[in-house]
């Protein structure tokens, strides 16, 4: 029985029932925190009966918090607490890798599992990485962590999320070859160092794409995320790398542009994965 039908079950003497069958279908596990969106018809009160009810059917989690969006350059969640402890510092495991995180103020997408492990499937030992978004090493510390002789250099912005960052390097032995960067990726980007770039944020700009290539040393991939609506051109952003390459010399080799995931009913979350020659 799945979750929303155990939680129906369990709930139908406590939830009127014209409300049942909003009840969520799928929620995130964190470490020990579920973060679960209900559907705005559902009042306050009987979101927290269904998340106290999860807890007592998970055994794996001991808090349960509602999401509400998420804000600003930071990826800040708009977290509610609903159930269980009130500690939203969790330690999350995934790849053999520990992220140490708080979930009212970090993003983290488990959504992007799938990318995470195409990461660590597709890069090769000895590879220098340069993550120009890093967060809390979503994406570039599980490919160190179960790769040898990965090296990486991660730029992270938001201060509060590169003391994160700077604990999950610790927690997985990492820091002889995963080095954190604190500050502006558009000033902090090292030069021709790179085998691989990640970009792993939606909203980048033109300056901020001229410095992934610089970042490139000879030949090397950028990945580059994407966020558009369904009914828009996947191809506006390697159109502007297409007006950079005018302007600077390299090649681009090849371009591969996937889906990700879908993000909302109406946006999917594209990667263009690019081969640059310099």
């Amino acid at each position: 029985m799945n979750i929303k039908l155990k939680l129906q079950e369990e709930l139908k003497e406590l939830i009127p029932p014209n409300l049942i069958n909003l009840i969520p279908s799928s929620y995130s596990v964190i470490g020990n925190i579920a973060i679960v969106r209900f559907n705005s018809k559902i009042p306050t009160k009987y979101k927290k009966i269904i998340a106290t009810k999860l807890c007592e059917l998970e055994n794996r989690v001991s808090t349960v918090i509602e999401q509400k969006d998420t804000i600003s350059i930071f990826r800040k969640p708009i977290v509610k607490h609903l159930a269980g402890k009130k500690n939203m510092v969790t330690v999350h495991k995934e790849f053999n890798t520990l992220f140490e995180i708080d979930v009212s103020r970090i993003t983290f997408s488990p959504g992007n599992k799938h990318e995470r492990k195409r990461l660590i499937n597709i890069v090769e030992d000895g590879e220098t990485i340069v993550d120009m978004f890093a967060c809390i090493g979503n994406l570039s510390l599980p490919t160190a962590k179960n790769h040898e002789g990965i090296k990486v250099f991660a730029i992270e912005k938001n201060q509060y999320t590169y003391n994160y960052l700077k604990r999950s390097i610790e927690l997985n032995n990492l820091a002889d070859r995963y080095f954190p960067i604190l500050g502006d990726n558009r000033k902090k980007t090292p030069k021709n160092t790179a085998n691989r770039v990640l970009m792993g944020f939606f909203d980048i700009d033109k300056v901020q794409l001229k410095k992934a290539i610089d970042a490139i040393k000879e030949r090397g991939w950028i990945h580059l995320h994407d966020l558009i609506k369904r009914s828009e051109d996947r191809e506006n952003k390697i159109r502007t790398l297409e007006e950079i390459r005018k302007e600077e010399e390299f090649t681009i080799e090849e371009v591969n542009t996937r889906t990700v995931k879908k993000f909302s009913p109406s946006k999917i979350h594209l990667c263009h994965d690019i081969l640059i020659k310099k």
